[in-house]
C-alpha cells in the first residue's frame, strides 16, 4: 500500500515538473532615457513576477539584457548572441535602426516579440508573424490628433515627422484619419536626430514664415529625443510664443513628458498632446513609487519623472503578458521542459523554440487588468486601446485637460488651455490673412478708404466683417490697397493678386464670373445679382390733381398748420382791442381763419389795432410771399415737361438703338456688351464715378446704363422719380468675397455670408448705413416737389418769431391782472338798464352790492344766469357790448 502512494505522489510530481526557469531577452538603447526607463520597469516586473505564488509555480524568469546603439554591425551582433540563449520571447521598445532585424529574427527562432513603445503594429505585423504591440496604432491615435483639430476648428496643419519608417507610418496613419474631414495637411517636414541642426531649422522657420504659409498648426511626429532639440530652436527663436499658434504632439513625445527637465518644459509651455489614458490606481502609485528608487539606485545622476510613466507601465505590463501566457502554455499543454531544435541551416543560426505558435496564441488571448489599464489584445496581437488623455504643458506641470475615448474627444469643463502665446484664447490656426481692396471705386459706398489707407469702410467692409464674426475658424486679418492697377478699378487685376497669392483674399465688389472662379474660391453672393438697364423717366402723365404737384403733402400739412396758427395768434392778440374780432365764437374762428387765407391772395379787409398783431401779420406776408413764389416756379416747371416715354425697354431695343451707353471703368460689362450683346464699341462711355452717371444721363450724353443691380438700385434710390430701371436681371452674377483656390475658411464664409443675406433685417441694417432705403415713396413722383426741408430755415425762424410775441402777450396779460373773465355779453333787463352776465367770475372781486343787486333768474331754456355789474363801472344804455379787461390764463 506505502508502496502504491509512493508511486502515485511521484507520477504526480513528474507530471506536474515544470522547468526550472525560462528565459526572455530585452533589447534596450540605454544611452535614451527611454531605455533606462523601460529597463527598470521590466527589472521590477521581473521581480513580482517571481516572488508571486500564483504564477509560474516555482519556474524563475530569467532576463537578458541586451545594449544596443553603439554601431549597426554590433548591434546585430548582440541581439543574434541574445536569440542563441534559448530565449522564449523578447520585450523592447525598438528603435527603428533594428527593428526589421529583430522581427525577422524572432520571426524566424519562432519566439514572442513585444514591442511598447516608438513602433507602429503595421511595421510588427508586416516583419513577424508573432509580434504583439504594447502601445496603441497610429490610427487610432491620429483619430484623437483630427478630433483636436476638429474641436479647435482647425482647418490646416503643418507636420513635423522624423525621417524613418516610425515616422512615416505616422504620417500616413494621420493622412487617413483626416480623409473626409475639413482638415487638411498643408506641408510636411521631416528630420531625423542626427541630421537635424540649428541651420536646417532656420531654413524650415523662414518657409513657415512665409506669408504664402497660411497654417500655424504644427504636428510633431518624432522621438522625444529630435522633439527636445525642435523646441529648443523655436523657443530660441520666438516662435512658440506668437500670437494664433499651436503645437500638438503625439504619444511618441507625449508619453515621455513625464520625464522632461525644466529646460524642456520652459520650452514647450502651451503644447498640447495625446496620449494613453493611464488610471492613477493605489496599485500604479506603489509601483510608481518602487520604480523611482530602483532607476534612483542605477542611474543617480540622471534626471527621472515622479512616476513610471507611460512608457514604463507598458514596458511592466509586458513582462505580465509574458508570464501569464507561459502559465498558461504550462498548464494547458502539460510541458515539462521546453523545446528548441536548430534550423539546419547554419551553425549561426538561432534555435528555434517548438512552442512559439502556441505561446503567441496563448499571449494574444490575455485578458487581464494591468496597471496601464484593461489588457486585451486583437486576434493580429494588437492592444485594443480606445482611450486617450489630451495634455496641456502649463508652468513645468503636465494638466490633462480632456479625454478621446470612443471617437468622441470631450474637453474638461472650467478647465482652461494655456496656448504657447501664453493666453487662453484658443488661436486661430491660421497667420494674419492679407486682405486686398482696390484703391479706387466707382460707387464709395461699397468700398470707403479713409485716412492715408488705413481706416477701411463701406457695404462690402462691413459684410465681410459681420461674415467673419460668424465663423467658428475665426482668423486675424488686415486690410490692403492694391498698389497694381492699370484702370480705374482693375478687378481682373485683383482676381489675379489672389490667385498668385499676393493677397488671401480680395474684399471689393467684384462680380462672381465664370472665369474668375476658375483661378479663385467665390464666396456665396452677399448682393442682389445681374446686370440690369437704367434710363431716365421723361414721362409725366396728366392729372386732374396737377395743381397739387409743386408741394409734397408734408408741405401742404405744414403750410395748413402755419395759416391755423396765425390766425389764433391774430385772434388772441386783437379780440381785446379790435372789435372786427369780437362777437360769438364762431364769428370770432371765421374771422381769424378768412384773415389768415386772405393773407395769401393779399385781400386783407380788417385792420390789425395791436402791435404784437401787426408784428404777426408782417411775418406771416413774408411766408406768404415766399410759399407764393415758389409754388408758382414749382408748378410752372412741373406742367411744361415734355410727355415722352422711354425708347428702351430691354436688351433688344438697347442694341436697336443708337443711343450711347455708359459702363464702370475696369468692369467686366464692356466685354460683356461687345461680345455677348453685339453693341458697338463705339457707342459705349467708360465711366470713374458714380456722379458722372447721373449728370451725362441728364444732359443726354447717354441714353442708358448697363450695370450690375446693387449699383443700380443705390442710383435709382438716391436719384427718386429721375430714372428707372427698364429690364430684368439678364446676366446673373453677384458680389463675393475671394479667396485663393482651396481655401479651408471659403466653406465656412459661405454658410456666413448665407446667413446674412437670409436675414433681411441684418442685411438691411448693414446697407442703410451707406444707401439708406432703396424704395422710392409716391413711385418717385417727390422728386422736383418742394417739401418742408426746403423751407426749414423759414419755417424755424417764423415759429421762433411767434412763440417770442406769444410769451410777450401771456407776460403783459400776467402784470396788468384784473378779472377773469372769458366772456362777456349784455342782458336786457324789464326797466331797461342794462346788466352783465357774467360766465366766469374772480371770486375775490364777486360782492352782495351791485346796482340791481344779486339775482337769478331762468332761461327759456332753464338755465340758472347769474347777474351782477361792478361798481363804479358806468354802463351805457346804447352800448350793446360791455368789454372787460382782464386777464385770460
Amino acid at each position: 500500500m506505502r508502496s502504491l502512494i509512493l508511486f502515485l505522489l511521484l507520477f504526480v510530481e513528474l507530471y506536474d515538473a515544470r522547468p526550472p526557469e525560462v528565459r526572455i531577452g530585452g533589447v534596450f538603447d540605454l544611452q535614451t532615457y527611454q531605455g533606462k526607463q523601460s529597463n527598470v520597469a521590466i527589472q521590477l516586473a521581473i521581480q513580482d513576477v517571481n516572488n508571486n505564488p500564483n504564477i509560474l509555480n516555482g519556474t524563475i524568469l530569467q532576463f537578458e539584457t541586451t545594449k544596443i546603439g553603439s554601431s549597426a554591425l554590433i548591434d546585430a551582433e548582440n541581439v543574434l548572441k541574445m536569440f542563441r540563449e534559448n530565449v522564449v520571447s523578447v520585450v523592447a521598445p525598438m528603435t527603428p535602426q533594428v527593428c526589421n532585424f529583430v522581427s525577422l529574427l524572432a520571426e524566424s527562432a519562432q519566439v514572442l516579440l513585444i514591442t511598447f513603445a516608438g513602433s507602429d503594429p503595421s511595421m510588427s505585423i508586416k516583419h513577424s508573424a508573432y509580434s504583439i504591440q504594447m502601445i496603441g496604432r497610429d490610427a487610432v491615435q491620429m483619430k484623437a490628433v483630427a478630433s483636436l483639430l476638429s474641436k479647435f476648428y482647425w482647418r490646416e496643419v503643418v507636420v513635423v515627422f522624423q525621417d524613418d519608417e516610425l515616422g512615416l507610418s505616422g504620417l500616413l496613419a494621420l493622412h487617413n484619419a483626416l480623409t473626409g474631414s475639413a482638415a487638411s495637411i498643408v506641408q510636411k517636414f521631416s528630420f531625423t536626430v542626427k541630421s537635424f541642426n540649428n541651420s536646417s531649422w532656420k531654413e524650415i522657420q523662414k518657409r513657415l514664415e512665409d506669408d504664402k504659409t497660411r497654417s500655424r498648426v504644427f504636428i510633431l511626429h518624432t522621438s522625444y529625443e529630435l522633439a527636445q532639440k525642435i523646441f529648443f530652436e523655436t523657443k530660441g527663436s520666438g516662435i512658440m510664443k506668437r500670437q494664433g499658434w499651436a503645437w500638438i504632439v503625439t504619444e511618441w513625445v507625449a508619453g515621455s513628458l513625464d520625464t522632461a527637465d525644466d529646460t524642456t518644459m520652459d520650452s514647450m509651455q502651451g503644447v498640447i498632446g495625446v496620449r494613453t489614458n493611464i488610471t492613477d490606481t493605489p496599485r500604479f502609485e506603489n509601483i510608481s513609487r518602487r520604480w523611482k528608487g530602483k532607476f534612483m539606485r542605477l542611474y543617480p545622476n540622471v534626471t527621472h519623472s515622479e512616476n513610471i510613466g507611460a512608457v514604463g507601465t507598458y514596458a511592466y505590463d509586458s513582462v505580465w503578458v509574458i508570464a501569464k501566457a507561459i502559465e498558461d502554455l504550462f498548464r494547458d499543454n502539460k510541458l515539462t521542459e521546453l523545446e528548441f531544435k536548430s534550423s539546419g541551416r547554419s551553425s549561426t543560426d538561432a534555435y528555434v523554440f517548438q512552442e512559439g505558435s502556441a505561446l503567441f496564441q496563448k499571449a494574444v488571448n490575455s485578458s487581464f487588468e494591468g496597471i496601464s489599464g484593461n489588457i486585451t489584445f486583437s486576434k493580429s496581437g494588437l492592444l485594443e486601446i480606445h482611450s486617450y488623455d489630451i495634455v496641456n504643458v502649463v508652468h513645468r506641470e503636465i494638466k490633462v485637460v480632456g479625454s478621446w475615448m470612443k471617437e468622441e474627444l470631450k474637453l474638461k469643463e472650467g478647465v482652461e488651455i494655456m496656448w504657447p502665446d501664453g493666453s487662453a484664447t484658443p488661436p486661430s490656426g491660421f497667420r494674419k490673412f492679407i486682405v486686398g481692396v482696390p484703391p479706387n471705386v466707382v460707387f464709395p459706398g461699397f468700398i470707403n478708404i479713409k485716412n492715408n489707407n488705413t481706416k477701411f469702410e463701406g457695404f462690402c467692409i462691413d459684410v465681410f466683417k459681420r461674415a467673419v464674426e460668424k465663423l467658428h475658424c475665426r482668423f486675424d486679418y488686415e486690410f490692403r490697397v492694391s498698389e497694381k492697377t492699370d484702370k480705374y478699378p482693375d478687378y481682373d487685376d485683383l482676381v489675379d493678386q489672389v490667385a498668385n497669392k499676393t493677397f488671401d483674399a480680395v474684399v471689393a465688389d467684384i462680380t462672381i464670373l465664370s472665369d474668375r472662379s476658375e483661378k479663385v474660391d467665390f464666396t456665396q453672393p452677399y448682393t442682389d445679382t445681374g446686370l440690369v438697364i437704367m434710363v431716365p423717366i421723361k414721362n409725366t402723365k396728366s392729372s386732374a390733381w396737377a395743381f397739387m404737384k409743386p408741394f409734397t403733402l408734408s408741405m401742404w400739412l405744414t403750410a395748413l398748420a402755419f395759416i391755423l396758427l396765425t390766425a389764433f395768434l391774430i385772434l388772441l392778440f386783437e379780440r381785446h382791442e379790435n372789435d372786427a374780432f369780437t362777437g360769438e365764437t364762431a364769428r370770432q374762428l371765421e374771422i381769424s381763419l378768412w384773415f389768415s387765407f386772405a393773407t395769401i391772395v393779399f385781400v386783407q379787409g380788417e385792420k390789425i389795432m395791436t402791435s404784437l398783431g401787426k408784428v404777426i401779420l408782417m411775418v406771416w406776408l413774408f411766408v406768404v410771399l415766399i410759399l407764393n413764389s415758389s409754388y408758382t416756379a414749382s408748378l410752372a416747371s412741373y406742367v411744361t415737361v415734355q410727355q415722352l416715354s422711354p425708347t428702351i425697354r430691354d436688351t433688344q431695343s438697347l442694341r436697336a438703338s443708337n443711343t450711347s451707353i455708359g459702363h464702370m471703368d475696369g468692369s467686366f460689362v464692356e466685354k460683356y456688351l461687345i461680345d455677348e450683346l453685339r453693341i458697338d464699341k463705339n457707342r459705349l462711355r467708360a465711366f470713374t464715378k458714380a456722379t458722372d452717371y447721373v449728370e451725362s444721363l441728364r444732359n443726354g450724353s447717354i441714353g442708358a446704363v448697363v450695370d450690375e443691380t446693387p449699383y443700380i438700385n443705390m442710383l435709382v434710390s438716391e436719384n427718386c422719380g429721375e430714372f428707372e430701371i427698364v429690364s430684368r436681371p439678364f446676366y446673373r452674377g453677384g458680389f463675393g468675397f475671394v479667396f485663393a483656390k482651396g481655401s479651408p475658411v471659403v466653406p465656412e464664409m459661405t454658410s456666413a455670408v448665407l446667413n446674412i443675406t437670409q436675414d433681411k433685417t441684418e442685411l438691411d441694417s448693414i446697407r442703410s448705413g451707406y444707401f439708406g432705403s432703396e424704395s422710392c415713396n409716391d413711385s418717385g413722383n417727390d422728386i422736383g416737389r418742394l417739401s418742408p426741408k426746403n423751407f426749414w430755415g423759414l419755417f424755424v425762424i417764423s415759429t421762433a418769431i411767434y412763440c417770442a410775441l406769444l410769451s410777450a402777450y401771456l407776460v403783459s396779460r400776467f402784470h396788468k391782472g384784473g378779472l377773469k373773465t372769458v366772456k362777456v355779453q349784455p342782458i336786457p333787463q324789464e326797466n331797461s338798464v342794462p346788466a352783465i352776465q357774467l360766465v366766469a367770475l374772480d371770486p375775490n372781486l364777486l360782492h352782495s352790492q351791485s346796482l340791481n343787486g344779486i339775482n337769478t333768474a331762468s332761461s327759456s331754456r332753464g338755465v340758472r344766469r347769474a347777474y351782477t355789474a361792478l361798481p363804479p363801472l358806468n354802463v351805457h344804455h346804447q352800448q350793446r357790448t360791455t368789454r372787460l379787461h382782464s386777464l385770460i390764463l
